[in-house]
């Protein structure tokens, strides 16, 4: 479910759990906001990497995974303002593919490592679901191959600070790493279409029958060994 209005919606979660005296769940958060419980566990995860939200595990309730609580940490900035300041911070002192680098791992370490994956398929959804998780929304392409991220949380900085787009592309790299398995990045189209990026994957699973190749006049080129 996309979220519109990303920065008035994690406004809205955070004046919540500003406003409560315990650590609530992430139910409680979505009947108090009307989203959608899956879209305040993204928006949860962009606040928890801006410092501004802590979470806990609950106590033991059986078998399963634990619930998680969620409190205000008492800081303001938003998940845009602690990239932006770390981004000022940093560009002057260090070489861009080394900071997109240590930016991506930053971000990377504020999820749950990803599990190992147990094929190629699950890998790509994996990865895709920790980057909703991370505010943005990204899809799978059909055949697998590519995955689509609109509604950046940063878009509006990109233009001023275009290694924002190395640090996306160097965190999907981490996220596809941490599955262990043979999918790689093979490049990043920054704004394919105006609010959306597109990550080419290598996927060696997957390979065609064939290839039909297009000549320079838009004329078919037939395989080698074939006539003409």
């Amino acid at each position: 479910m996309t979220d519109i209005a990303a920065p008035e919606s994690r406004d809205r979660i955070r004046g919540v759990l500003q406003a409560s005296e315990v650590p609530v769940t992430v139910e409680q958060i979505a009947e108090q906001t009307g989203l959608h419980p899956n879209t305040v566990r993204g928006h949860l995860d962009v606040l928890i990497a801006s410092g501004s939200v802590v979470r806990e595990p609950a106590g033991p309730a059986g078998r399963g995974r634990p619930k998680w609580l969620y409190s205000a940490s008492g800081s303001s900035a938003s998940a845009v303002q602690f990239l932006a300041e770390a981004l000022s911070a940093q560009l002057a002192r260090a070489d861009r593919p080394s900071l997109a680098d240590q930016a991506a791992k930053r971000w990377a370490d504020a999820l749950p490592t990803l599990p190992k994956a147990s094929d190629p398929d699950e890998a790509v959804a994996e990865a895709a679901d920790a980057l909703n998780r991370l505010g943005f929304t990204a899809d799978v392409c059909r055949a697998g191959v590519a995955i689509d991220l609109t509604d950046c949380p940063y878009a509006d900085l990109v233009d001023e600070n275009p290694v924002i787009c190395d640090i996306h592309t160097a965190l999907v790299i981490r996220l596809l790493e941490q599955t262990g398995q043979p999918v790689t990045v093979e490049s990043m189209d920054v704004w394919a279409r105006p609010g959306l990026c597109r990550a080419h994957l290598n996927r060696p699973d997957l390979q065609p029958a064939w290839t039909i190749r297009i000549g320079p006049k838009g004329t078919v080129i037939p395989p080698e060994g074939e006539d003409t």
